[in-house]
């Protein structure tokens, strides 16, 4: 237990030290964490026979309205009984549900990303602005 702790106060060292990168290093990481998976849930929906159970009353009221909007946009409306908004929607709701999954990841590969690119981009930019 004592060689864990004592391996992450370097990176809580080095967090105090350049606490801007590692801030921007987590949230890019939180962000990809859930723009990545919303496409693959959503097709994996779309491909497969997993059909979310929703009552058709209420997909066919859903479509009619997001219709309405698609067209008001210039989209072509949707059809009745078109699954695309409820898989959007589980998608999202999937991404949500990973939330302590995304936050692990998102806190464990944030000292790699820090040292291997956040803090050379950011020392790049302090030259360049520099001459």
């Amino acid at each position: 237990m004592f060689r864990r702790t004592a391996s992450w106060k370097k990176y809580a060292q080095q967090f105090r030290n350049k606490p801007a990168s590692y801030l921007t290093s987590f949230a890019i990481l939180h962000e990809i964490t859930a723009i990545i998976p919303l496409p693959i849930v959503y097709y994996s929906l779309d491909y497969s026979d997993i059909r979310i159970p929703v009552p058709e009353q209420a997909v066919a009221e859903g479509n009619r309205i997001m219709s309405k909007v698609r067209t008001r946009y210039g989209y072509e409306p949707l059809d009745p009984d078109s699954r695309v908004m409820v898989n959007l929607a589980t998608s999202y709701a999937v991404v949500k549900a990973m939330l302590p999954l995304r936050i692990a990841a998102s806190v464990a590969l944030t000292p790699l990303m820090a040292e291997r690119f956040i803090g050379p981009i950011g020392s790049l930019v302090t030259r360049l602005f520099r001459k």
